[in-house]
Formats: C-alpha cells, structure tokens, sequence
C-alpha cells in the first residue's frame, strides 16, 4: 500500500511538473493541431453536407499549431529536426501531396466533357439521340428547375435533376440550366406558371416558349426541349383492337404485366418518338398520313373486316412502314397481307438443337458468332451490326411466297436473322423429333424485310421516290415486358423502328434502363459450365494437395 501511494504521488508530482512546462502544451496544442487539421482537410474534400464544419476544425486545428509554435518555439524546431520530426513532416507532407492531386485531378476531370461510364449497362451515359439533339441545338435553351433546397424529401430527386441537367449542358453551350427556390422567389416561380414542384420548365429563350415537366428522367427532358424548341417528334402508332400487345401498367401501383408492351412503348418515347394507339375501327381515313411507322405487336384475333386490311395496304402503298411481331398460330388476315407483299409466314414452332436457350429448343437464340444474323454488308440493312444476342421464346418461320427468280424486280426480300443448320419446324410438338420430308429443316428465316415498289399483283406505290417498308418478326415475347431487357432484345426492336423512320444514326446499342445482369447460354454451354463446376474444383484441390503432399514427405 505504502509502494502504490509513492508512485500515485509521483505520477501526480510528475504530471504537475510537466503542466507547468510551456513545452508540455506545445506538444499538446501541436497534435491536437495536426489532427484537427487532417480531419478538417477529409471533411471540407469528401462531405460536402459538413463543409462549413471542416472548415471550422480546420482553422481549429491551424490555431492549435499556430499556439504550440508561440509556446516553445525551441521545442518545436528541435522536434522537427529529430526522427520522428522528420518522419512527421514527411507525412504531413505526403498527407496534403494526396489531397492536393485529388483537387487537381477533380478540377481537371470536371473541366473536360469526356466520361467515362465504366457500367457494364452504361446505365450512367446519355444516349446517342439525346446527344445528337443536344449538339443540334442552333438557338439558347434554359431548364429551370423548382425545388425547395434542404427538403429531405426530395434531395435525391433534386440530386438526380441536376446530375442529368449538367451532362446535358456539357453536350450543347446553347443549353444552361438554374435552380430555383419557388417559396423565397414566387415572381420566377408565378412567371413561370409552377404552382406544383418539383418540377424542369424548359424555354427557349429566343422565342419565349415554354414546357414544364413533373418527370425527372432523361426522355421527359428531351421531350420537354422538343416541345418548347418546336421540333416535330415523328408519330409512330401502334395497332390496337385485335387482342394485340399492349399497355398494362397500374396507375396506381405502377406494375406492369410480363405480357405488356409496356417497355417497348416507353423505348420507343426514349428515342424521341411520339407513341399513339391506332383503332382503325375508330380511324374511317385508315392510317394518319403523320405515322411514320405503325407497329402491330402479337395480334391474337383476326382483322374485323376487310376495310382494316384495305386500310394497312393502302399505308403501304403510300409509302408507309410496317412492323408486325407474330406469333404462331398467325391469324389468317394477318397471312393475307402478307401474302399481297410476297411473303408468307408458317404455323409451327422452331425447333434449335444447337442454338437455343438453357436446352429450351423451342426457344431459338441467335449469336452473332455462329453467323446468324445478316450484317449490312451484305444486306444494306444496318438493323444487326451492334447485336451480339437475341432469343425468341416460341417463333415461327417465314419465305417468300414465290421462288426467288419469280420474284418481281420492284420487290426486294432480306433474311435478317436465321436459325441454324440444326433446326426445323415441328409439325408434330407432341414428339419433337426431326422428322425428313415431313419437317422443314434449317436453317429458317424468323426475322425478313421487304422493300418494295408495288404488290405482288403489281399495285404500285404511289409516293415517288419512296418505298414501301415492312419487317416481320415471327415472334412478339421477345418484346414484351418479361423478356425487353433481355440481351439485346430491345435494340434489335428498336433498331428496326429507327431504320423504318428513316432514323438511320440512330441505331445503336442503348444504356439498359434496368441494370439486370444475365447469363444466357446454349446447351452446350449449360452442360460445360455444369460439370467444369462439379469436377474441375475438386480435381484442383487433389493436385494441389498432392503436391504438397510429395514436397512434405
């Protein structure tokens, strides 16, 4: 007892000692002060929400070594004389070299307009029609975006709007965009007509016209600089009427069915296409003389009556653009009109031994490495030059109509995708099996174009100059809601709607709006990743072992 109370006591007299030292709290003060300064530095570069508090700690902590210096100057030039000075110093200084370069390198990276999406998706890129309307710009446009700041509510709304305006300013310098507080500035907000907010109102500043938006993704702000700059947004209709693929979105919930058109409507609004309903027994004029392309997805019924198939030639023969996704059984008009354009399309289902998805024969997959599409090298088609991968669950096949030398000169037909060698159609889905004579054997058209100048009963097009257009898919799924974002099953749909709007430049492989993440194989493939998973790992741990083994004997 009497040892522990002599050393509490000089421990005690020691510390007293000590604090009565100037060179004690300098050290004290020099530490606190590097530290201070450290963190102050972290939270003023990386947080910006505790900005205004780093710099505070930063001063802090710049007073702090500032007092240790008054203190003992002595023992601080002795310190950093020393080891540990210098070793301190070298941190200090290596600590703000770090900083420093990452100031530099942000500057730098936010001067350039170059990005680099490194997203397997590209989920963070603008898409080639949003640039090429951005650089198309010729007059000043303003996005004026209503949000209250510091709302909880809406900060990631906020944050999103203004990561999406400021890549969309790095496009044009005829586009700039502002961030308005709608309660504290009310005569911007009243000017503007905002009553609701959030919301973008884009102007074009020159002629004084306006749209607002409550959408804050990529296609309502080109939507919004279309309207309010005048641009035209060409008409594409889709059929309706006929038990076709359509819209089934909740209002309230917003869930869609896996059999909707839903994602493929919405693809097409992403490339800045107007998107319609077409009932033609509503419309008595037939197709509008605006659509430039009409769309007829997965029809389960027959056309009502004649005048809808009159209706469908008569666009034709004006110059007009089909794409029809069908399904096996093709209802018999659907096969008539085909027919009046050379074409006819088969019942059965394809069946893929070789191509197909996860052993699902039915569901024929075509790769660009096995030669199954048709490239515009040899076609003039540009449709599938950027597809590496597309499924169609349940197709059907499709030929001309008549021998290919009998085919009139004004009528051209392009195969665009074809199944391969080891395929044919199933005429008997009971016992699939390939049956010689009875089956037809590939490989199969599913995908065809028909460029054309007039009908097969020499109907001529009227509109000089013009041709008549018409892909036809022998199949919808691939479209539809369940299966869009599948490969590159959206593009090769899209692809073909902006060829046959004359849309050209922008054909392309597109950001997928839903970053899902897919392995699609065929049965060839299944199988080698099956067994290489359960023998090539348990082979390798007998060699390795084995080796170790014959080192430690």
């Amino acid at each position: 007892m009497a040892n522990q109370e002599s050393n509490r006591t000089l421990i005690v007299e020691t510390f007293l000692g000590s604090a009565r030292s100037s060179g004690f709290w300098s050290a004290i003060s020099g530490v606190v002060g590097v530290v201070a300064s450290l963190a102050g530095i972290v939270l003023v570069l990386a947080i910006d929400e505790l900005r205004n508090f780093g710099i505070s700690v930063l001063i802090i902590g710049l007073v702090m070594m500032f007092v240790a210096l008054v203190l003992s100057p002595r023992a601080v030039a002795i310190f950093m004389a020393g080891r540990q000075g210098r070793y301190g110093t070298n941190i200090v200084v290596m600590t703000v070299a770090f900083f420093a370069i990452v100031v530099l390198l942000n500057f730098l990276l936010f001067r350039t307009s170059n990005r680099f999406d490194v997203t397997a998706t590209r989920v963070f890129s603008l898409s080639p029609q949003t640039e090429q309307i951005l650089k198309n710009l010729d007059r000043p446009v303003r996005a004026n975006a209503f949000f209250i700041p510091d709302n909880s509510a809406t900060a990631f709304a906020e944050q999103q709007a203004e990561d999406l305006l400021n890549e969309f300013s790095r496009q044009s310098p005829n586009f700039t965009y502002r961030f308005v507080d709608p309660e504290l500035e009310r005569s911007i907000a009243t000017q503007y007509d905002v009553q609701d907010y959030p919301t973008v109102v884009f102007e074009d500043i020159d002629q004084g016209s306006q749209q607002g938006t409550f959408g804050l993704n990529e296609q309502d702000f080109v939507t919004g600089i279309l309207i309010a700059t005048g641009i035209k947004q060409k008409q594409v209709y889709f059929l309706t009427g006929h038990k076709e693929a359509s819209l089934t979105r909740s209002p309230t919930t917003g869930e869609t069915d896996s059999k909707g058109f839903d994602f493929a409507i919405e693809g097409m609004q992403r490339d800045n296409y107007d998107v319609r309903p077409l009932n033609l027994l509503e419309q008595p004029d037939g197709v509008p003389s605006d659509a430039a392309v009409l769309v007829i997805a997965g029809p389960e019924q027959d056309l009502s009556s004649a005048a809808e198939l009159d209706a469908l030639t008569e666009y034709m023969l004006d110059g007009g653009s089909i794409v029809m996704l069908l399904d096996p059984p093709v209802p018999t008009t659907y096969r008539q009109f085909l027919n009046r354009w050379g074409l006819q399309i088969f019942n059965e289902s394809v069946v893929d031994v070789v191509s197909n998805v996860g052993g699902e024969q039915s569901t024929p997959m075509f790769q660009r490495t096995n030669g199954q599409f048709a490239p515009n090298s040899l076609t003039g088609v540009p449709i599938v030059d950027d597809l590496d991968v597309v499924f169609f669950p349940d197709a059907t096949a499709l030929s001309l109509l008549v021998a290919p030398e009998d085919l009139p000169a004004f009528i051209t037909y392009t195969p665009l995708a074809l199944t391969t060698p080891a395929s044919w159609l199933e005429t008997n889905p009971d016992n699939v099996e390939f049956n010689p004579g009875l089956d037809p054997g590939g490989p199969l058209d599913v995908v065809g174009v028909i460029q054309a100048a007039g009908t097969l009963d020499f109907q001529p097009v009227r509109t000089e100059n013009k041709l008549a257009k018409l892909i036809v898919f022998t199949d919808s799924d691939f479209v539809r809601n369940g299966f869009f974002f599948s490969s590159d099953n959206a593009d090769f749909f899209l692809n073909s709607v902006n060829w046959l709007a004359d849309d050209t430049e922008l054909i392309s492989i597109r950001p997928k709006l839903v970053p899902f993440r897919e392995l699609v194989v065929n049965q060839r493939e299944r199988d080698f990743i099956k067994w290489s998973s359960w023998f090539v790992p348990p082979i390798i741990m007998l060699i390795l072992s084995t080796i170790v083994w014959w080192r430690r004997r």
